[in-house]
């Protein structure tokens, strides 16, 4: 019985700690959900960013000198779109980072329900052969008993 006990506190264990592998997975799932409104804001403002460089464009064919003028606004625009793009990219790579770690923590997951079931079919094979023994041990303390009563059992 206190192997049985011992089995049934590791599961439990077990148990507890793919619960708080769910709780992580959770979490990195809503960081993922943050991250991708991040890159959906950031498209957005490179949509913004692309429009106002067309208008710039536009401007610069009124004339050479507002030219000059809508080539350096040209440049510091592509400047901010190359940053934009750089952080872009470094959103995705975090975002296949903890993809990445996602699918390992379910692999994780998977692997450690997969010893609770292991582990639950022995004690439940346990248990039955317990209660086969119960039950055979009953059965014959049943037959001396009535043995020493003088019954024929």
């Amino acid at each position: 019985m206190p192997q049985t006990e011992e089995r049934v506190d590791a599961i439990e264990r077990e148990i507890t700690g793919i619960r708080s592998d769910i709780r992580l997975q959770n979490h990195m799932l809503i960081k993922c959900g943050e991250q991708m409104s991040d890159l959906r804001t950031g498209q957005h403002e490179l949509q913004k960013g692309q429009d106002e460089l067309r208008a710039t464009t536009a401007e610069l064919r009124i004339g050479q000198d507002e030219l000059r003028k809508g080539q350096d606004e040209l440049r510091a625009t592509t400047n901010e779109l190359r940053k934009g793009q750089d952080e872009l990219r470094a959103t995705t790579n975090e975002l296949h980072a903890t993809t990445a770690e996602l699918r390992t923590g379910q692999e994780e997951i998977r692997e450690t329900l997969e010893e609770f079931r292991s582990a639950f079919a022995v004690v439940l094979d346990e248990v039955r052969q317990q209660k086969a023994w119960r039950e055979e041990f009953s059965d014959k303390v049943a037959r001396v008993i009535a043995k020493s009563e003088g019954l024929d059992a």
